[in-house]
């Protein structure tokens, strides 16, 4: 179908309310309904005040509707969303999710038929673009709004890997806000960023490149938990701290398996494991591996200068974690340039602008309270 006929027809009709399951005809009424462009150029009508939601796209869009203040808004969870016990902040704060229905799922996508029955508002979905077998691009939104009958209002994700995708992540804020009616939430979020960007790299801006710290990250999730090994070329806490990162290479591959003899030759100043590792099973944890006798002789080892970090990367990123773990990278790699940041503390407080909550302790005790710290290598 074409994308001007499903676009026609994604303005014209949708369902009303969060219970019952008639549709009815947007009748124009410009006080019961707005038009929103989404991240896609997409238009999508929808009712002027939303109660009532669901997501559609894993785990960044429960995400950010956290970010945006409107979790208690959800009628239906995305599978996995569930689990209340796990280092993603914006689930700890939500354990009314646990009991809430599941409207999609890993692999099988969204349950269009379940959808329809809660009946939301709005359904949000971190959005792309998929090729068909003809030929031509079409919109996933696109798709669930004409089996639905619902408005999906679709929104870039971005990350914090450089400006371009950064102002992604904040064209897809505002579009939720205004989807929500929380544009000045969407606002103080972007600006909480940039400001906590910029503090970051302001800090730490005139090292001279002879007296820049040398770093390796290890032990990152991705796909699921990792050892020692597992690593990134493009780690965001060493970024904006301007720690220099062993693992940068030519290549586009940001995430990816270092070799030990590499990190050997390497002699980081600093190491730093991220506690995602604990939950390694079929292969040695980095917090065990570090202590091997291969790696007795790193600068690092001997100075006692191993450092765990919160994990960060689970069902996608969480980024209040990417922040609070940069901070503790400064503090740590840099303390004169971070005498005034209490690291945990700061954690608390980027938490709270996030999540809404100071969930740094519960975090960390899901981490067996080896955050922020060293690693013992006895």
């Amino acid at each position: 179908m074409p994308l001007l006929i499903i676009g026609s027809l994604a303005a014209v009709v949708f369902l009303s309310g969060c219970t019952g399951s008639s549709a009815y005809v947007y009748s124009g009424d410009a006080e019961s309904a707005v038009t929103v462009t989404d991240s896609y150029e997409r238009e999508v009508t929808i009712p002027s005040e939303v109660d009532c939601i669901v997501c559609s796209s894993g785990g960044t869009c429960t995400r950010y509707l956290t970010y945006m203040e409107s979790s208690d808004l959800f009628v239906g969870i995305e599978s996995g969303e569930e689990e209340t016990e796990t280092s993603r902040p914006y689930t700890l704060v939500n354990p009314q999710f646990v009991s809430l229905p599941v409207v999609s799922s890993r692999g099988d996508g969204a349950n269009a038929e379940q959808i329809m029955v809660l009946n939301p508002d709005v359904v949000f979905m971190a959005g792309s673009s998929v090729t068909n077998e003809s030929g031509e691009t079409a919109s996933p939104a696109d798709v669930l709004q004409i089996k639905t009958g619902i408005p999906v209002v679709a929104f870039s994700s971005g990350s914090f890997s450089d400006e371009e995708h950064l102002e992604q992540m904040f064209a897809g804020f505002r579009v939720l806000g205004q989807a929500l009616g929380k544009e000045e939430r969407a606002e103080e979020l972007i600006a909480y960023i940039e400001d906590s960007k910029a503090d970051l790299l302001e800090r730490t801006a005139d090292i001279p490149d002879s007296e820049k710290k040398t770093a390796y990250i290890g032990g990152l999730s991705h796909g699921g938990s990792h050892g020692l090994m597992s690593t990134s070329s493009q780690y965001v806490p060493f970024d904006w701290c301007n720690v220099v990162n062993i693992a940068v290479t030519d290549s586009d591959i940001y995430t990816s398996d270092f070799s030990k003899e590499s990190l050997l030759y390497a002699d980081p100043d600093y190491i730093f494991i991220d506690a995602g590792t604990l939950q390694v099973e079929d292969e040695i944890g980095g917090f065990e591996d570090i202590k091997s006798p291969i790696f007795s002789e790193l600068k690092a080892v001997e100075n006692g200068d191993v450092y765990a970090t919160l994990t960060y990367n689970y069902r996608s990123t969480n980024y209040a974690t990417v922040l609070a773990d940069a901070y503790f990278v400064g503090k740590t790699v840099y303390p004169d340039r971070f005498a005034d940041i209490d690291a945990k503390e700061k954690a608390d407080e980027i938490y709270t602008m996030f999540v809404g909550e100071p969930v740094f302790d519960r975090l960390n005790a899901i981490s067996n309270n080896q955050g922020f710290e060293k690693i013992p290598l006895e």
